[in-house]
């Protein structure tokens, strides 16, 4: 607030509503007439243009004819809409009561606007679909409909508007003491900057504006920003925790090189070496266990967004019938966690078996992954394989580098128009199926990947489908039932392929990243670190090899070695340039029994989001929610994570953050390229 406050006086200051005062006065009329009618005007303007736009962009096939009739026609719209603002004005200016004080028929002019400017967004709000697209109820005003979206938060916005109505609204009643009240405002301005940069970071309530996007976070990273002395991008003041602002390689986000007496990571003291723990060799199965059968061919299905809690998990509702079916048949991993909470930060690192900051990649949202990195799809082709898959989200389009290695890589299910609005996954289905007849047509080896996308927000109704509660979680179910069948259509395919090609091919099933339903005040995914936003399934189903149920926690960083394994090839050195951070889980496979390892959670900064960091083992849960901001949680006692023990339990959470720093002192991170 402090930061807001000094502008605000500024730009309120009374020579400035002096001058504003006395050259509205002559043409009063006129003004309020405006200020009455913009803004109904101004709404009706928006919805028009993005009618307009919807049909422009739908309309034509060409890209630039698409856009020259959009810009003709908001050419067009803008000068008729203010045309029509200026001749209601001069219809409504005689009424106005000019004879009444300056400030009170403007001040009522511009309430009863935005009060019906309000009214009638809000009309197109309630009425209109949240993809835009037009309805009766809603007619012009359906484009409001957008706004139902959660995730487009306007919270800033209104934050904004409400410091600048108050702060005009103050200025009225403190006339007479125009000056002594701003030179206040300036006072009380600049001393709480000056708190909030030498003493935000102690104030829990910082970790609350790190997480959500609200004009407190905006300012708060622009201060950061601004007081970055060594360009590093952490700040000393603000909560930025940089510990040393005159050395770029000091900083929260660096890697503690332990026993050289430097905290580089800003923790308090240096990093400890940790034991050298040795890769452990792939032993051959005992002799009670069974040994691995015969894997030629490899069927990886991602679904975005789905949770670990399916039926076969727990879930009362039979909102997974076939994966169920597959579960039956399989190694379950009961505990399976994803390796970050944001598809950006989680497909890619899946499919080279290393962390998001060890990957080379960009540092927008859609993470876009370099040729520095060595794909699962990459090391199968060299191998031999034929490598083909299919996606709906233009996210997986080649560009964003996620299907590096891949011979044929169908997007042809890509909806038009509002991706996250239309159904798709029947056709990723339709495509998967046949490009695996082909592969399984051809002589050789193949991998196949398909990714559903359908449980993914926004969610589509699919009346045929039974209604498990209210709300947006029974919805979500829903989207997951549907999916879950598409998925049982591959499966069906896989089965009636001609031969033996079914009896020699793995089925891998697991997600990218869970989601939340409010369980910790948010919905959505991709901003902390939560359980019901990283545990996910995990279904690894190998023809010939008993099912049964692993408990030990695992993480999807260890998939991509597990599966060379599987298919029988090498993983590389560990000295190798494209060497990978996790490990077999071929033990797990054979049901012998293997020592838990810690789960490392990494959800690097974003233009989105903030840092967030985790890591599990013996039943313990601790996150850096923020620079150096640390809670600690027993799973176990508590798996909802309802209870912060980071204060009362000082011993853990030392043994944690031992862990932790034990887990990042190994990893090799890389910057991501701007």
């Amino acid at each position: 607030m402090g930061a807001a406050l000094v502008p605000l006086a500024l730009l309120a200051s009374p020579a400035m509503l002096d001058r504003l005062r006395s050259r509205i006065a002559p043409r009063l009329p006129i003004a309020a007439s405006l200020l009455l009618l913009a803004p109904v005007t101004a709404v009706l303007w928006m919805a028009l243009v993005s009618l307009a736009g919807r049909h422009f962009l739908t309309a034509y096939h060409h890209v630039g004819l698409a856009a020259f009739a959009q810009s003709f026609a908001l050419l067009l719209l803008t000068l008729a809409t203010l045309s029509l603002l200026a001749l209601a004005a001069r219809l409504v200016a005689p009424r106005v009561p000019a004879q009444r004080p300056l400030p009170t028929v403007l001040g009522v002019s511009a309430a009863v606007g935005l009060a019906l400017a309000l009214a009638t967004a809000a009309h197109g709000v309630y009425w209109g679909n949240p993809d835009g697209t037009f309805t009766r109820a809603a007619f012009l005003l359906s484009g409001f409909g957008v706004l139902k979206k959660p995730e487009l938060d306007l919270t800033p916005v209104l934050q904004l508007g409400v410091i600048g109505a108050l702060s005009l609204a103050l200025m009225l009643p403190l006339r007479r003491f125009a000056v002594p009240a701003f030179a206040l405002a300036v006072v009380l301005g600049v001393a709480a900057l000056g708190f909030d940069a030498t003493r935000f970071e102690r104030s829990p309530v910082v970790v609350d504006i790190d997480a959500r996007p609200t004009l407190p976070r905006a300012v708060l990273r622009l201060l950061r920003k601004r007081t970055d002395a060594d360009r590093d991008g952490f700040a000393r003041h603000f909560g930025g925790g940089d510990c040393d602002d005159r050395s770029a390689s000091i900083n929260p986000g660096a890697t503690d090189l332990p026993g050289n007496r430097i905290d580089e990571d800003c923790s308090g003291s240096d990093a400890v070496a940790p034991p050298r723990r040795a890769r452990p060799v792939e032993a051959p199965p005992s002799p009670s266990a069974p040994a691995l059968p015969r894997i030629d061919n490899l069927i990886l299905v991602t679904v975005d967004t789905l949770r670990w809690d399916l039926h076969y998990a727990g879930n009362p509702h039979p909102i997974s019938p076939r994966l169920d079916e597959l579960a039956a048949r399989s190694v379950v991993f009961d505990h399976a966690y994803a390796i970050s909470s944001y598809t950006g930060r989680a497909i890619g690192p899946l499919m080279t078996g290393r962390y998001p900051t060890e990957c080379p990649r960009d540092a927008q949202h859609f993470t876009r992954y370099l040729a520095g990195n060595v794909f699962l799809a990459e090391r199968l082709k060299q191998a031999g394989f034929r490598t083909a898959g299919a996606a709906s989200h233009f996210y997986f389009e080649p560009r964003f580098g996620l299907t590096q290695g891949i011979d044929t890589w169908d997007m042809s299910a890509q909806p038009s128009g509002e991706q996250e609005t239309r159904f798709a996954d029947h056709r990723v289905a339709d495509r998967a199926i046949a490009l695996m007849q082909e592969s399984a047509r051809a002589d050789g080896r193949f991998m196949l990947w398909a990714h559903f996308f359908d449980p993914h927000k926004q969610y589509v109704d699919h009346p045929e489908l039974p209604l498990f509660g209210r709300g947006e979680r029974a919805k979500y179910f829903r989207e997951v039932m549907f999916t879950d069948a598409q998925v049982g259509r591959l499966l069906d395919a896989l089965a009636a392929l001609p031969g033996d090609v079914a009896q020699h091919t793995a089925v891998v099933v697991t997600a990218d990243h869970g989601e939340a339903f409010a369980e910790h005040g948010m919905s959505w995914h991709g901003v902390e670190l939560w359980e019901e936003l990283v545990r996910v399934p995990l279904i690894v189903y190998v023809p010939g090899m008993a099912s049964r149920r692993v408990d030990v926690a695992r993480s999807q960083i260890d998939l991509a070695p597990t599966l060379l394994g599987l298919l029988g090839l090498e993983r590389p050195a560990e000295e190798a340039p494209d060497a990978m951070s996790g490990e077999s889980l071929l033990g797990d496979l054979r049901g012998e029994t293997v020592a838990a390892r810690p789960i490392y959670l990494e959800l690097p900064e974003g233009p989105y989001n903030s840092l967030r960091r985790g890591v599990i083992e013996g039943g313990w849960k601790l996150l850096e929610r923020g620079v150096g901001r640390f809670e600690l949680y027993h799973l176990t006692e508590d798996p909802g994570e309802r209870t912060n023990l980071a204060t009362t339990r000082p011993a853990d959470l030392a043994r944690m953050r031992a862990v932790y720093e034990g887990v990042r002192g190994g990893l090799h991170p890389v910057a991501a390229r701007e």
